[in-house]
């Protein structure tokens, strides 16, 4: 019998959309050339197919492949059969093993199917009948390999999200055309074929994307060339595919470049692998053999200060041993495991159950690992080094290192990356756009998707012009940014930087500063104190160039430095011990603390923590949750590696470190750096004054989520919404809020659903702070950027929240009693981690102003001749590569000073305020232009960024909670509890995400 096709699906979260809940319908009115400044030519990397794809019919089968084992039965002594399922990273070889074998009965192309590497097969026929095949196992005639595949469908191609009840038609049509296009690379090849076998060893699919694998993973030799992010961690290069549409309603493919990351060590043991993380120098075979025989002997060992650094680099890796001990069996065997972690037992302190008898109730002995793999003949070369505890399917092992392999085939590294890593990377996949334009082709070109052997892609039809498409896109003004006097502020070209460096509101009180310089154990404090004083001085003549108020003294080393007024010590803590984990912090935080409430004229400053420590010591949580959270002083945490390059940088007179610093430090005290039209400090007349009481007032929120991921070290789906509590839209607050537990990699389990709860019982309070902050008004316009939701969950996201928003407000307004008016609403998605990416083409003429000819030569020097460069800052595009069922464009408000810049992309969900599209472009844009961490446009408007930091922010308060708050807590913690760990003071001056 066939096994039934409609498997019982899984029961997810099933939200009911209400049917008022549309794509909002872009505004028919034409955009007023007095927005914009000029148009220009853009490239895009869509890619059109050479055929209608949806003129053709496509057929869907179910396959299920299995091992049928021929068996004599002890009992009833006749011949039975037994299935075992093939294991999934197995069925792609079987599938094309099977279909290669009925071939030669009934010749037919391989290229007419494509098979998901699970359950699905895809076909251009139709057979109603399905496929069977048999094929006797070569290495042993009584088990049979069996595949039955069985016709499920036929289906045409659906790729629109125009209707929500369509949305499983699109996401099968999106799989299936994903599967056709990589198909070549994941095929199995047979023996003899050549193309498929270079195919196999050059690139590797890794979740939609096709990777190439270099030289140094087949050739040792080559490693020196490899793009090395950590000891054998390397940087791969490859196409990622999606699909889009264009406004004509016309499919296309998105190819982006991509980068990951991937372990490289084919063919290699484990303990030469750790070898090679301990020791970089390793790498030479006569050091890796010198360090072995070291290890034999006793007189080197892998310390356990390195355990954590060697789980986190090898959590997850895949592994291989031919023998493997099993406790539940009593028997050794082959197994492929995944890497957990470093035992802190060896082969010698590990003890294992081993019954005396097979009588079930038989005494059991205690025994060393190591004598039984002794007894067995497996002989353990290197018994004081730690075993490796690996775990295959739900069991777990403990296995000495040397008999491990590295799995062969390339494998991703998914694990956290620290800051070394992090730059190693973003240098390594920084491109400008010619390039950037350059290698995606080449790239294409070289897989050669449409011809050749394994030609799936043209056999299903989907073979596109390697031509990127063109559009055109419209640069809007300069937004009109003003000082604390009410003049505009000029700005520089292209770049639209800021050119003024004093700030608008800078607190009223003096700046009064404690220092903190952390050391290791056993080790010396991360900055000389030579260093720390020189840049204390410069620091705090960056912020007096930025006119915050600054303490006077006769030694300027020490201007607003914190002094006790009893003993005369200032505030200088230079050597911090982490002995005690935070327990010397804390001391010494509330020893500043304690002085600062001593002295006389306290009430005319304002405190500020200033924390030097290292990257690598993870200890920014612990800071940050004692002084934003317990204490309510505002912190600036400093690196080492920060406070070094800045001193550095000062030695060839560039201060910009040191200047970008006294910005956050002004936005953390609750300043404002810049403003958009009037300055509200500014002087003014007592009719502005009025005027401006009579003003309708607007609030701009931002929304973000976080959820767990390998590594990430959380396990809560952590969210952030900000507030802006001032009519310019320039002071914030924010509020944080934990979901339900859920595993890395998965969403919150109770609902199934990327939407949040953080409106409720939230946004309350966040509207209290409004109305205490613009005389007991009330917002009648709420614009909010929402970050992170994927195309299938955009409505019933913004349905959502949007609905709890309003009864946030609705609740707002019936505890102040008033009969006032019900707020509009603007609510705006923003997705930034697409792969479209727009390349400006540089005009053919050269200008004959003579600035913009000066320009002109710079881009195309830069372009290395080519003409391509990033879209300079403001660039909105809203026609050709937008939908034309909802209200969508793109917006690159920054400009691409490193690599190829990405535009943000934008869907407006709902409008109560009828705005018109140029509105909407000059609003977004001209939200880029106030972050307090810069004097230039960011790449996103400033709420959603301020909810990203807020998210990050609390991220690493949470890591800390898991490290010291749960020790501490006199019960198990519930949601409520992190939470309360998550919030910011509300004695916080500022804001303290800036």
């Amino acid at each position: 019998m066939p096994p039934k096709i409609d498997k019982e699906p899984i029961k997810y979260y099933s939200h009911h959309l209400d049917p008022s809940m549309k794509w909002l319908s872009r505004p028919e009115e034409k955009c007023e050339g007095k927005y914009y400044v000029e148009k220009v030519t853009l490239l895009v990397n869509w890619f059109r197919f050479n055929t209608n794809i949806y003129d053709r019919e496509y057929y869907e089968y179910f396959v299920d492949m299995y091992k049928e084992k021929k068996y004599m039965d002890k009992r009833t002594k006749s011949f039975k059969t037994k299935q075992m399922p093939y294991p999934i990273p197995e069925r792609s070889e079987a599938f094309w093993k099977h279909l290669r074998f009925e071939q030669q009965k009934n010749p037919f192309q391989i290229e007419d199917y494509v098979f998901d590497e699970k359950e699905t097969v895809y076909s251009i026929h139709k057979t109603p009948n399905g496929m069977s095949s048999e094929i006797p196992d070569p290495q042993n005639r009584d088990i049979k390999l069996v595949l039955k595949m069985h016709y499920k469908c036929k289906f045409n191609l659906y790729f629109s999200r125009e209707d929500p009840t369509r949305d499983e038609e699109a996401n099968r049509s999106c799989k299936f055309l994903k599967n056709v296009m990589t198909q070549k690379v994941r095929c199995a090849p047979h023996v003899a074929n050549e193309i498929g076998f270079q195919l196999a060893k050059n690139f590797i699919y890794d979740g939609n994307s096709i990777l190439r694998v270099p030289e140094s993973f087949h050739d040792p030799d080559r490693f020196e060339h490899s793009l090395e992010i950590a000891p054998r961690i390397e940087s791969w290069f490859g196409i990622y595919i999606a699909v889009k549409e264009l406004f004509d309603g016309d499919p296309v493919l998105n190819f982006a470049i991509i980068d990951k990351l991937f372990y490289n060590a084919p063919q290699m043991s484990l303990l030469d692998y750790l070898l090679l993380i301990v020791d970089p120098q390793s790498h030479n075979d006569e050091v890796r053999r010198n360090h072995k025989e070291q290890l034999k002997s006793g007189n080197l060992t892998i310390k356990p200060a390195m355990f954590q650094r060697i789980d986190q680099l090898l959590a997850n890796l895949k592994l291989k041993a031919a023998s493997v001990w099993n406790p539940k069996r009593s028997e050794f065997a082959e197994r492929h495991l995944t890497f957990i972690r470093l035992s802190n037992y060896n082969s010698h302190e590990e003890m294992i159950p081993v019954p005396r008898g097979r009588d079930r109730n038989a005494p059991i002995d205690r025994v060393p690992l190591f004598q039984i793999y002794e007894k067995n003949r497996k002989y353990i070369e290197f018994p004081r080094l730690p075993l490796v505890v690996c775990k295959s399917g739900n069991n777990e092992y403990s296995v000495p290192m040397e008999f491990l392999e590295v799995y062969e085939k390339p494998q991703r590294y998914k694990n956290r990356i620290d800051f070394a890593m992090q730059d190693k990377f973003v240098n390594a996949a920084t491109r400008d756009p010619h390039i950037y334009k350059k290698e995606a082709i080449e790239m294409l070109k070289d897989l050669d998707f449409s011809s050749g052997s394994l030609n799936f892609v043209e056999r299903f039809g989907f073979s596109t012009d390697l031509k990127m498409i063109e559009c055109v896109g419209k640069v809007l003004k300069e937004p009109s940014l003003v000082n604390k006097d009410n003049q505009k502020i000029s700005m520089t070209p292209v770049v639209r930087g800021f050119q003024e460096k004093a700030l608008n509101v800078v607190p009223e009180k003096e700046l009064c500063c404690a220092i903190f310089v952390l050391r290791e154990d056993k080790g010396e404090p991360c900055l000389e104190e030579e260093d720390v004083a020189r840049f204390y001085k410069t620091l705090i003549d960056g912020c007096e160039f930025r006119s915050i108020r600054i303490g006077k003294h006769q030694n300027s080393q020490v201007r607003s430095l914190l002094q006790d007024p009893e003993s005369g010590k200032y505030g200088f803590y230079k050597n911090v011990q982490l002995t005690a984990g935070v327990i010397n912090f804390k001391a010494c935080a509330n020893d500043a603390k304690a002085m600062f409430e001593r002295l006389a004229d306290k009430n005319n400053k304002i405190l500020l923590f200033i924390v030097f420590s290292k990257r690598r010591w993870n200890f920014y949580g612990f800071v940050k949750h004692f002084c934003d959270v317990e204490l309510g002083v505002a912190s600036q945490h400093v690196t080492a590696h920060t406070a070094k390059k800045a001193l550095q940088d000062m030695s060839s007179h560039k201060p910009r470190i040191f200047y970008q610093i006294a910005l956050k430090i002004n936005g953390k005290l609750g300043g404002v750096n810049q403003e958009l039209d009037w300055s509200e400090n500014a002087e003014m007349t007592v009719e502005e004054k009025e005027k401006r009481k009579n003003m309708p007032l607007r609030m701009y929120v931002g929304i973000d989520v976080t959820h767990p991921t390998n590594g990430s070290g959380i396990d809560y789906s952590i969210a952030a919404i900000v507030a802006s509590m001032n009519p310019g839209g320039t002071v914030y607050r924010n509020m944080i809020v934990t979901q339900e537990e859920n595993r890395p990699g998965e969403r919150p389990v109770a609902h199934g659903r990327e939407r949040t709860d953080i409106l409720e019982g939230k946004f309350v309070k966040l509207l209290r702070i409004f109305a205490e902050n613009n005389e007991n008004r009330i917002p009648s316009h709420i614009v909010v950027y929402r970050d992170g939701v994927s195309d299938s969950e955009m409505l019933r996201v913004s349905h959502d929240e949007l609905r709890s928003l309003k009864a946030e407000v609705e609740r707002f307004l019936k505890e102040r009693g008033k009969n006032e008016q019900i707020p509009e609403y603007t609510f705006i998605v923003l997705q930034k981690r697409h792969k479209t990416r727009l390349f400006r083409k540089i005009e053919n003429e050269r200008p004959k102003d003579e600035e913009a000819a000066k320009r002109w030569d710079e881009e195309l020097k830069a372009s290395q001749n080519t003409g391509f460069v990033n879209p300079t800052s403001g660039t909105t595009v809203d026609r050709t590569i937008v939908s034309k069922y909802k209200f969508d464009f793109f917006l690159s408000s920054h400009h691409g000073a490193l690599g190829t810049s990405r535009p943000g992309y934008y869907t407006v969900m709902h409008d109560d305020k009828k705005m018109t599209k140029d509105e909407l472009y000059k609003m977004t844009y001209e939200l880029s232009f106030l972050s307090a961490r810069c004097r230039k446009p960011i790449s996103q408007p400033t709420p959603v960024h301020y909810a990203h930091l807020s998210c990050e922010k609390a991220k690493e308060l949470y890591r800390c909670f898991k490290n010291d708050g749960f020790a501490h807590f006199p019960r198990q913690a519930r949601r409520e509890d992190i939470e309360q760990y998550l919030q910011t003071n509300i004695q916080y001056p500022g804001m303290s995400f800036a």
